[in-house]
């Protein structure tokens, strides 16, 4: 079963854990660890020389919380955020990069998405209660549950402060984690969903009307307005360029900030969203599948691609990270994260 692209993101949601439930595919809550290397996830390569790949190496898969769909890295951990969908609350996995081991697990607000890691704390958007929660990373405890605008989504910190998009809203905004509240708020476009730091200002992506805002986080003034194909979600820097991911057309591409331009676009498999940098190869996975596409940002080409998982389209985003050498992948559909080796390029 497919989903119409373009859902609220909380009615997508609730029609993925409906889906979830009937398949019982939802992870069990077990929080264990487990390596997946059989003969079965070996390279298989394409065509001498192209790079391409028909399944990844899947490394270690771990089974924590309900519906993970958010991650983060900071404080020397992975944090996964769980949505639990059909519970009242969600929940956060703290995960040893190393071992793979959940280190903790701590309740949070309903329908938790994303999550960022800085200025002294995890903050996690809750996007059916409208709050942000942040946890004290010394002690895996929830010190505040910060009152913000409707549906938060993407955060980001940057400029002494925790930025968060409000898709219900069509605002960003802005929470002091000096005093644990919501201080500004700064219109965009059609539900923003993400939001990111990069060449020192905030870029937030709108998802309906497929526009990238640039503000100034100094003085919270629209430096530009861009305009991209249709659904834009998950940006990245890479090369010196902001990349983003246009979820609706199955497009990646990437905006020059010295001119606010689109300067490329590159084609990728179907629903791409979530994007990661290795510091060589930008990654992107998509909604279907997964499927990963590497980029190389230089020639703007696609130097690899490479199926993780078989799922329908479930609009419910698949972000990633990079981190200890490898990609960090929450499957929402198999209630799992995977570790996964980054393609040949």
């Amino acid at each position: 079963m497919t989903m119409e692209r373009g859902a609220p993101r909380l009615t997508a949601l609730a029609l993925a854990g409906v889906l979830s439930l009937v398949g019982g595919c939802s992870g069990d809550g077990g929080g264990g660890a487990t390596s997946t290397m059989s003969p079965t996830d070996e390279r298989a390569t394409g065509p001498t020389g192209t790079g391409l790949e028909r399944r990844a190496v899947v490394e270690t898969t771990i089974t924590g919380g309900s519906d993970p769909i958010g991650i983060a890295s900071g404080e020397g951990s992975l944090w996964v955020v769980n949505a639990d969908i059909n519970a009242r609350r969600g929940s956060v996995s703290r995960i040893d990069p190393g071992s793979g081991a959940i280190l903790a697990t701590i309740g949070v607000g309903a329908v938790p998405l994303e999550v960022a890691v800085g200025a002294g704390g995890v903050w996690i958007s809750n996007s059916a209660d409208d709050t942000v929660s942040r946890i004290d990373p010394s002690s895996n405890e929830v010190a505040a549950d910060i009152d913000v605008c409707a549906a938060p989504e993407g955060l980001a910190v940057a400029d002494r402060s925790i930025w968060v998009a409000c898709e219900d809203d069509g605002v960003v905004a802005r929470i002091d984690p000096g005093t644990d509240e919501m201080v500004d708020q700064f219109e965009v476009g059609l539900q923003p969903r993400f939001v990111t730091f990069a060449f020192d200002d905030i870029w937030v992506s709108s998802y309906f009307d497929g526009t990238i805002t640039r503000i100034d986080p100094a003085n919270g003034k629209v430096v530009a307005d861009i305009t991209t194909e249709q659904g834009p979600q998950i940006m990245a820097e890479a090369g010196g360029l902001l990349w983003v991911s246009c979820t609706d057309v199955d497009h990646v591409q990437a905006i020059d900030p010295a001119t606010n331009e689109v300067v490329a676009t590159v084609e990728t498999p179907v629903a791409p969203d979530g994007l990661a940098f290795d510091g060589s190869t930008l990654w992107v996975a998509t909604e279907i599948g997964p499927d990963l596409a590497g980029i190389d940002p230089s020639t703007q080409e696609v130097v690899a691609t490479t199926t993780v998982s078989d799922h329908g389209l479930i609009n419910a985003n698949q972000v990633m990270v990079f981190e200890d050498g490898s990609l960090w992948l929450p499957i929402l559909d198999d209630g799992v994260v995977l570790r996964v080796t980054p393609p040949a390029t």
